[in-house]
């Protein structure tokens, strides 16, 4: 069945006479290869005719109005458009079909629906009309259109699976930090000279030592000169450059405190804002960006643009909402050209410029940026995430020559092992590119071995399995082997996946394809979204029907549909054909899985032969019941009884269709429904439908046969025979049935007032109440306590007067 959108039909009918009989409920579609029928649902059936033009047909209804939110199916491919008009007292629906109908019809069920049923034409049926009426209805093209979806025809390694050991690349992600820029030491060198004074602050020898990174030293000195210098301002200078020497001694808590210091004291005067600054830049790259992005937000309301810290000041927030992932702020902050940035903070921005678009996932824009940049740029070079992005960006353009030498550029900065692993893992990668696999093998065996259970390492010992099974093929068992070594040490789930697919393609080469499909499932089991997963599903895909006739050959049938429902997601796609989905849908409902089973079913109805179709319906509906879906129960039970009106199901499907209607509150509907006589399956549903309705009398009738049959009633069936006998006056007989009711019964409550009231009508009012009371203290049901109370309060008004 298509899919059904909204088609709301629009207001303008809401105005048709209220003399009108009917009104359509319902309009639902079915379609049977080429064959389209539809289903409309009246509360009373009318009268219709039918009239055709070439592509058009209008389908009259007269002395109608449809509902005024009824929905129709959407147009597509066959039926293009869906035109529904008002004419006076009539409800014409014209439906407009791309070709010419082979065959259409009107008619009435025995349901009371009205179905149209056409056969739709194609471009040959009007050229070959005499062609179409020898094979007598049957169209002349068969529409079997390629599955772009299937797993199979998208995965670029079917058509030689060895490739897939040279060609496929797991993605590779090194988390490289950002490293934020620093205001060229000492920062006092910014600062205007009549803020420092004519003579230098720091001596020949300081700087010496900040040149050879003796920080500690420096340090030592400046505490020393802090002593005894007597100069106010040449001394802040001094405190500012102390917290700078503690920061790159590594003594954070030292420079905290001296640049907090500062900054409290001095919080209106320029030193006290470049303190504030070096502060919040120590939060930044030691603890925490998101706070620091805050309070440099707060910084930058005192710093102008003309202030000589607000290059920096800029150049950091970028950096900032780069490592904190605020790419429109960073966006933003780049292109604002209200402040004048030093030559050397340019550069920066033009550095972070692309590793904006880096960040973005824009290889295009990122490798035009990068290459407008300096290669050889010591700012470049000292920054590893900017060198990563670039490596990185060559490396996806295929530019892999540069791509190697940018990669052995970055393993000499300072990284982690195993960052440093993963950098000449890819080095690696992109030198097989352009130099050949036997090369290799000693360089990724060398990562393998230095780190063994990193990623770097298991990334490198399946590249070099790879390489030595493509040099000889001999050597599958020794690949297998470390593939499987691989696997189950690997905690990263990409490396993981690939290893695992590997094993199973070697399975496959070795004509192994039991193990090879096991390992597949267990794969697209752990991985449902991964890498591979449609690669490994066009491999299952390849083995299944082999590996399903070769059991099916040695009689292992019951191995075969354990097999095939373990897959039945294949089948039902049909990019595997669908011999064994009769067993798989039979699997869905005995399980359990119903609405995949009503669907399998109804793909089995629409692809098998006309005189297979009947022996599905009552499954489907079985399925679509179990499921909950009672509008389908209705529509497809409506289908069976147009197309088999003596069908050899009917009274099995007429059981759930008046339970479906039960449950859907549709009672009225259901007694209509009833045949003469009743089978006895539906005996309890129609004592269900008796009593909803009211007629107590037909309800006692039904359940009298029920009981007559040897079926004992349940607590339900107990509280209807019962309300029917009070209801027709049959008191004695009511009593005895209500005595029967459990207090596990919902009903319990009830059945206890209405002994209350048998009770009374027997003039046994003490009983009566005391039974009203029992309602009141031990009751559960409140509506019932409240009829019992209201007794209780006029007995004792009764009593008092």
């Amino acid at each position: 069945m298509k899919h059904c959108l909204p088609y709301i039909i629009v207001s303008i009918f809401m105005s048709c006479s209220s003399l009108l009989a009917s009104e359509l409920i319902e309009v639902s579609r079915v379609d049977n290869r080429d064959i389209v029928q539809l289903y409309f649902s009246f509360d009373k059936a009318p009268s219709f005719s039918m009239t055709v033009n070439e592509k058009r047909i209008n389908l009259v209804f007269r002395k109608t109005q449809p509902l005024p939110d009824l929905e129709l199916f959407e147009a597509d491919g066959d039926i293009v458009k869906i035109l529904p008009l008002p004419k006076g007292n009539e409800f014409v629906l014209s439906l407009f079909f791309r070709y010419k109908p082979q065959y259409h019809r009107l008619s009435k069920s025995k349901d009371d629906k009205i179905v149209f049923e056409a056969l739709l034409g194609n471009q040959f049926s009007k050229s070959y009309k005499d062609l179409a009426d020898k094979l007598k209805g049957l169209t002349v093209l068969d529409r079997s259109p390629m599955d772009s979806t299937n797993p199979y025809l998208l995965s670029p390694y079917t058509s030689d699976w060895m490739s897939f050991f040279s060609e496929y690349e797991s993605p590779v992600v090194i988390e490289i930090p950002l490293k934020f820029s620093l205001i060229p030491f000492p920062v006092i060198h910014l600062l205007p000279v009549k803020m420092r004074g004519d003579r230098k602050i720091l001596s020949a020898e300081m700087l010496e030592l900040a040149d050879r990174g003796h920080w500690k030293q420096l340090a030592h000195q400046i505490s020393e000169k802090l002593q005894i210098e007597p100069d106010v301002r040449r001394k802040k200078m001094l405190a500012l450059t102390y917290g700078e020497v503690l920061a790159k001694a590594n003594d954070l808590e030292g420079a905290f405190k001296q640049f907090y210091l500062l900054n409290e004291k001095f919080s209106e005067e320029l030193i006290g804002n470049f303190a504030g600054y070096l502060l919040i830049l120590i939060r930044a790259i030691h603890e925490d960006p998101y706070i620091a992005d805050l309070e440099f937000r707060e910084l930058e309301k005192k710093i102008s643009t003309t202030n000589p810290l607000s290059p920096y000041l800029h150049i950091t927030q970028i950096e900032i909402a780069l490592a904190t992932s605020q790419h429109k702020r960073m966006n933003k902050l780049l292109l604002q050209d209200n402040i004048a940035l030093p030559s050397r903070i340019e550069k920066i921005r033009k550095i972070r410029q692309a590793d904006y678009w880096f960040a973005l996932k824009q290889p295009i824009k990122a490798y035009v940026a990068y290459g407008l940049l300096n290669q050889s740029s010591p700012l470049l070079q000292a920054q590893p995430y900017s060198m990563y992005g670039n490596c990185t960006t060559l490396y996806g353009q295929k530019r892999y020559q540069e791509s190697a030498g940018c990669y052995k550029q970055l393993s000499t900065l300072p990284l982690t092992k195993n960052q440093k692993g993963l950098v000449q893992y890819r080095e690696n990668m992109a030198k097989l590119k352009f130099q050949g696999n036997i090369s290799l093998v000693k360089e990724f065996g060398q990562i393998k071995n230095t780190l063994p259970d990193s990623e770097s390492g298991l990334r490198a010992a399946l590249k070099e399995a790879d390489l030595i099974l493509l040099q000889d093929k001999n050597r599958s068992r020794w690949a297998l082997n470390n593939y499987i070594r691989v696997s189950n040490s690997s905690i990263l789930r990409i490396t993981a996946e690939e290893a695992l697919f590997k094993q199973a393609l070697i399975h496959s080469m070795l004509g192994q394809n039991n193990k090879s499909i096991s390992l597949l499932q267990r794969l697209l089991r752990e991985f449902r979204h991964g890498n591979i997963t449609t690669t490994a599903q066009a491999l299952l895909i390849e083995l299944l029907p082999q590996e399903i006739k070769r059991l099916t050959d040695k009689h292992q049938y019951l191995d075969a549909l354990v097999l095939a429902k373990q897959n039945k997601a294949l089948f039902q796609k049909n990019w595997i054909s669908s011999k064994y989905l009769v067993d798989i849908a039979d699997a869905y409902g005995n399980i359990g899985i119903n609405n995949e089973a009503q669907q399998l079913y109804l793909y089995l109805i629409e692809i098998v032969p006309i005189d297979q179709k009947e022996q599905f319906y009552l499954p489907m509906i079985t399925a679509a019941f179990n499921y909950g879906n009672y509008a389908l129960v209705e529509n497809y039970a409506s289908q069976y009884s147009y197309n088999y009106p003596r069908g050899k199901f009917d009274d099995e499907i007429l059981f759930y269709r008046l339970q479906s209607l039960i449950y859907s509150e549709r009672i009225k509907e259901a007694l209509q429904m009833l045949p003469s006589p009743l089978p006895e399956k539906i005996y309890p549903l129609a004592a269900v439908i008796y009593y909803r309705t009211e007629n107590y009398e037909r309800s006692v009738s039904v359940l009298q046969m029920l009981v007559q049959s040897g079926s004992p009633l349940n607590q339900e069936e107990l509280i209807m025979y019962g309300e029917s006998l009070f209801k027709t006056e049959n008191f004695d007989e009511a009593e005895k049935i209500f005595l029967q009711i459990t207090k596990e019964n919902p009903f319990f409550d009830q059945s206890l007032y209405r002994l209350a009231e048998i009770e009374r009508n027997k003039g046994q009012d003490k009983n009566a109440l005391i039974l009203f009371k029992k309602i009141v203290e031990k009751g559960t049901n409140a509506l019932w306590q409240q009829y019992a109370q209201k007794e209780l309060l006029f007995a004792d008004a009764e009593t008092r007067m």
